[in-house]
């Protein structure tokens, strides 16, 4: 890809990679474009749920605060 700006290496397992070579198989894809979209989907995913985990540490936290002030 012309933008590309990173080479990246990593391991990964024998049945991860037996799963992305069968999802570029069945879609007529590289394996390398179906590596690079999951790590786009995944970062989404991953960011929202760290940002929903963060809010919900803040909320428990303030909740415990409250409940200790109560007593």
């Amino acid at each position: 890809m012309p933008d590309d700006k990173h080479h990246i290496q990593m391991r990964i397992s024998p049945k991860l990679r037996e799963q992305i070579q069968k999802l570029a198989d069945q879609n007529r894809r590289s394996t390398a474009n179906i590596a690079r979209t999951a790590l786009v989907l995944g970062m989404r995913i991953l960011g929202k749920l760290l940002e929903a985990q963060s809010e919900m540490v803040t909320e428990y936290i303030e909740l415990l605060k409250n409940q200790r002030f109560e007593k």
